[in-house]
């Protein structure tokens, strides 16, 4: 019968003759045969069918086992006994995965037959080793078709679990899909709700056993994963997500390559169909790990799937779970554009996929993505070149508002997540909620830092420091662009301005003592202007060879262009002399960057002050007189000035007698005369510094006028300068507003005496904090100097009643206090004084309103979408130096955050005030302290600093 069997399958016989004849031998099984015969043909038709890759064979062969077996079951009991099924099991052969369906058959015969039930404990007992001995799609898919037919062979007990962990072991291994993609994923998923039905009915540390097991095989390195092991997601238990990735995350101590590597495969299952719930799965690693500080894996996953999660937003099955990820990824991922700099060239395709797909789901996603790029445009701004295609292209969809755009960014970023493990213990500065970053004190700097708070805040200054070429690291200007750089871009609380402090600090100015800010800021900015002059200098003696450098020295001198210092802060202010014997007048020009406010002596000129007694009266007797002019000179002292009154004690003319006299070349000798101080050109950026500290020569001591000071948002300032503006409707349209706002100001009360003077608003206010020039701190309010068209604003003006209603820039204040920066209001500093009577305002930025400079309507750089909107585009070198900085800040923080963790105990057990006092991740010094402080100054770090 073998001879003849094989001689039909190898036979030149068509195959419907040859299934006709197997047909005619599987009839023969009803005949009497030899029990010899009988078994041949058992093992000869088994081995067709695990052995011969023929589908004829395979399929006739089960068919005439069947057949012989039925007719003649007792001699099959005795081929199929015990010892043969558990060889069978154990085969190693071709076609393998018939094993299970040929088991499955050969059960059915043996239903009756008494070796049935011990079959079936075989079955179970070499369950799990099975799925080990043979990891493909197929063989464990027809084992569990065996497992479901005959349910008595599914594992019990304690083995159940086991025997899910092979399960997932072996669909680990299960290799790749060969061109049959449906039936592998069909496979999967019959797989896993097969699993699904066994946590269902067991214990839930099944479960957890079940998922402890998929996360070891993804975090080893030895195993080659295939992705169909994500069709698991779906059929975990949403309760148990937390559960895993708590235990994956805070409690196996798993290394950060291995996590990596587990991160890397589970984003790797968002492209698997049916892998609905994995969003949720691969987020709260995310989190987790963002929580635990494991800032590395975050950077190394982002970067490396970032591309792979964008390409599954094409998929429309997937497309939801793979939007959430990539939504999470980038706008966690904030200390670097490079994530979302590498889908950038593939936004147009993908778009175009939804816009052009009808269903509500992809318009929405649409809309989601449209969404998610304007945030990352919003925060990582200054790429127009990138980011102006991209515009383009979501143009017509709907823009977030700033605000929430702000909020979401803070919600995702990665220092702001919670430990999901209550013993961990770590110390986290939180980003303030401005979004503004503060500066460390590096020990008595905050002169400094005001300074530079300040100057940032100058949007026009700040913008023409970053489009300044790279003059080389050793300048002062390109220390001032890295600071800027890191204030704009940083992701640290507060930045610690070393490297500037060290090419800033004035040579006369000691390290370690507190020193007067308006010094160090006369000194910065001259330092900024010789360098960029010098700069052009050489380039232009460069250009033009060794042989030209004279001619070239001579004509640079004459023509070139204004420096960044001239444009921003430079103004003219001419004193003329007027010879009160010959009335002979002799004058000089000469340039600025502050203008020194002197106050009036109390008594002499409060007539003439705003915030001074007008209705004083003398009597004639010259007793009474004395004590009513010291009566009225502290009464005065009490008034509240007006910054107005400073403006005009400055230009008003002086006699030059006594001592003081001038003197007159035409005369020949010291005469009486008259000092007269005009502007003949105003600056863009007004600095105004208050002259507080004094000299007692008496006393032989310095003091500090207290005088509180009223400080208007908007300013007119005298001048007699040439209009700027470059054609005649310029002119008018400055004329215009100059005088719309002069006349609505001088309604409120305030005498501005002058009938061409400039318009300014106030942006920046520097404060002292102390009782003398001896000791103190320094801290600054300031806001962007951005402003709208004055024209049309001037519109609103008319029903002002107050000249505190009056003003052309953004509501928007901030107080910049060293590392601290929290919003503020302009009463916040324009009663300081009052509440803290040591606080007193010490120099003043004012903004320029003019039409020509207006940024537009409605603009906040704070909240800008539009990339023409922000600074200009960061140099790349500036760039790479901030984003090596942020990676830098999340290393440190998950290196503190491991050391605390490992020795919390520790720290709990050796805490003392020593250790809490210097407990700062080994950061710079606070603030400098001295004086009241209208946010708490003083305390620990309240020792005298000298400013002088």
């Amino acid at each position: 019968m073998d001879a003849l069997l094989n001689g039909i399958l190898s036979s030149n016989h068509p195959d419907q003759l040859k299934k006709q004849l197997l047909h005619k031998i599987a009839d023969k099984g009803a005949q009497p045969q030899a029990i010899k015969t009988i078994k041949s043909v058992f093992e000869l038709t088994v081995n067709w069918y695990l052995e011969i890759d023929n589908e004829l064979a395979s399929n006739e062969s089960l068919t005439i086992l069947k057949s012989w077996a039925k007719h003649n079951l007792s001699t099959f009991e005795q081929f199929f006994d015990r010892d043969y099924l558990v060889g069978l099991l154990l085969k190693k052969c071709r076609r393998e995965c018939n094993i299970p369906i040929l088991v499955k058959e050969c059960l059915h015969l043996l239903q009756r037959s008494s070796i049935f039930y011990s079959h079936l404990k075989v079955v179970e007992a070499m369950a799990i080793n099975y799925v080990q001995q043979h990891p493909s799609m197929a063989s464990i898919v027809n084992f569990i078709s065996l497992l479901r037919t005959f349910k008595e062979c599914i594992p019990k007990g304690d083995f159940t679990s086991k025997f899910c962990v092979a399960l997932i072991n072996g669909v680990a291994l299960v290799g790749h899909p060969d061109g049959r993609v449906l039936e592998y994923i069909q496979g999967s998923e019959l797989i896993f709700k097969f699993i699904n039905a066994l946590w269902n009915q067991a214990d839930s540390r099944f479960i957890l056993e079940s998922l402890k097991a998929v996360f070891t095989l993804i975090s080893d390195e030895s195993i080659e994963m295939t992705f169909c092991l994500g069709a698991i997601v779906q059929h975990i238990p949403k309760e148990m997500i937390d559960i895993v990735v708590k235990y994956a995350v805070f409690e196996s101590n798993i290394v950060d390559d291995s996590m990596t590597r587990a991160l890397n495969r589970i984003i790797g299952w968002i492209q698997w169909p049916t892998a609905v719930n994995v969003s949720v799965w691969i987020i709260g690693f995310l989190q987790s790990l963002a929580a635990e500080k494991r800032f590395t894996v975050l950077i190394s996953v982002t970067e490396a799937k970032i591309e792979q999660v964008f390409k599954a937003v094409e998929l429309s099955q997937v497309r939801k779970g793979a939007l959430n990820v990539l939504t999470h990824m980038l706008l966690s991922f904030q200390h670097s554009p490079e994530p979302f700099h590498k889908i950038l060239p593939k936004i147009p395709r993908v778009m175009s996929i939804l816009t052009s797909e009808t269903s509500a789901h992809s318009q929405d996603c649409a809309v989601r993505l449209a969404y998610l790029i304007h945030c990352c445009m919003y925060h990582h701004a200054g790429y127009p070149d990138l980011y102006d295609p991209v515009m383009e292209i979501i143009k017509d969809f709907p823009q977030p508002d700033p605000e929430e755009i702000q909020k979401k960014l803070a919600e995702t970023r990665w220092t702001n997540q919670k430990a999901g493990n209550k013993n961990y213990v770590v110390k986290v500065t939180q980003r303030s909620e401005t979004g503004k970053t503060g500066l460390h004190n590096l020990g008595n700097t905050c002169f400094m830092n005001s300074i530079v708070q300040a100057l940032f805040m100058a949007d026009g200054f700040r913008r023409s420091i970053f489009s300044l070429s790279s003059m080389g690291d050793k300048n002062l200007s390109s220390k001032l662009q890295q600071l800027f750089a890191f204030l704009s871009h940083t992701q640290r609380p507060a930045y610690a301005p070393i490297n500037f402090l060290a090419a800033s600090r004035p040579p006369w100015f000691t390290a370690g003592h507190q020193q007067d800010c308006s010094e160090f800021l006369k000194y910065l900015l001259d330092q900024i202007h010789e360098e960029e002059k010098t700069a052009v200098k050489k380039k232009k003696m460069s250009m033009n060879g060794k042989q030209g450098q004279a001619a070239t020295e001579e004509a640079s001198e004459t023509t070139e262009a204004n420096s960044v210092i001239e444009d921003c802060f430079g103004g003219q202010v001419k004193t003329t002399y007027t010879c009160l014997t010959c009335k002979t007048e002799s004058s000089r020009t000469e340039l600025f960057t502050d203008l020194p406010l002197a106050f009036p002596e109390y008594g002499t000129c409060e007539k003439s002050l705003v915030g001074g007694d007008s209705k004083r009266k003398k009597s004639g007797d010259p007793a009474k007189v004395n004590d009513e002019d010291k009566k009225q000179s502290d009464s005065a002292a009490s008034k509240k000035l007006h910054l107005n009154d400073l403006v005009q004690f400055y230009f008003k003319p002086e006699k030059m007698t006594g001592d003081n006299k001038y003197f007159c070349e035409k005369c020949g000798e010291l005469q009486d005369a008259e000092r007269n101080i005009k502007l003949k050109q105003v600056p863009d950026t007004l600095i105004f510094t208050l002259l507080r500290f004094s000299y007692d020569a008496k006393r032989h001591t310095r003091t500090k006028i207290f005088r509180d000071v009223k400080y208007p948002r908007t300013l007119v300032l005298p001048s007699d300068c040439d209009t700027a503006e470059t054609s005649a409707k310029q002119t008018d349209r400055r004329k215009s507003v100059r005088t719309m706002i002069t006349n609505k100001i001088e309604e409120c009360g305030i005498n501005t005496n002058t009938s061409k003077g400039e318009i300014y608003s106030l942006f920046g206010v520097i404060v002292h904090s102390g009782v003398s020039s001896e000791s103190g701190h320094y801290y600054c309010y300031a806001r962007h100097s951005l402003f709208t068209n004055p024209e049309a604003y001037c519109d609103k003006v008319q029903d002002c009643k107050d000249e505190d209603e009056i003003d052309f820039l953004q509501n928007k204040w901030y107080l910049f206090n060293d590392s601290s920066v929290s919003h503020a209001h302009f009463n916040s500093f324009s009663n300081v004084t009052q509440r803290f009577t040591k606080d007193t305002p010490y120099i003043l930025l004012y903004k320029r309103i003019t039409p020509s400079q207006a940024e537009g309507q409605d603009i906040d750089l704070n909240k800008s979408l539009h990339t023409s909107e922000v600074d200009p585009p960061m140099r790349a070198d500036l760039r790479a130096l901030v984003n090596k900085d942020n990676t830098f800040f999340l290393q440190e923080q998950e290196a503190a955050a491991k050391t605390k963790s490992t020795k919390k105990q520790e720290a709990a057990n050796t805490s003392s005030w020593f250790n809490w006092n210097n407990d700062d991740d080994n950061g710079p010094p606070g603030s400098c302290g001295g004086g009241d402080g209208g946010s708490g100054f003083g305390g620990l770090n309240g020792a005298n600093r000298f400013i002088f």
